[in-house]
């Protein structure tokens, strides 16, 4: 029943750890990095699964809100 719930806490937990090692990595350049990998099968009509495209846009996001606060 509550199968989405759990689904959108691994969801974020699978974001979360994505941010933290890009700004580990990447430090400043961290979100230009996420942008470029969600930006990129779009660019070269890639085909690739759309689910990952939305998960890095969720990834940079989430480092620009980190680095706005």
């Amino acid at each position: 029943m509550f199968s989405w719930w759990r689904r959108r806490k691994e969801l974020k937990a699978r974001i979360d750890a994505d941010v933290t090692a890009m700004i580990i990595e990447h430090g400043d350049s961290a979100y230009w990095v996420a942008r470029d990998r969600a930006l990129e099968p779009r660019l070269h009509k890639v085909a690739n699964d759309e689910n990952m495209t939305a998960h890095w846009d969720l990834v940079r996001f989430e480092i620009r809100r980190r680095s706005v606060s």
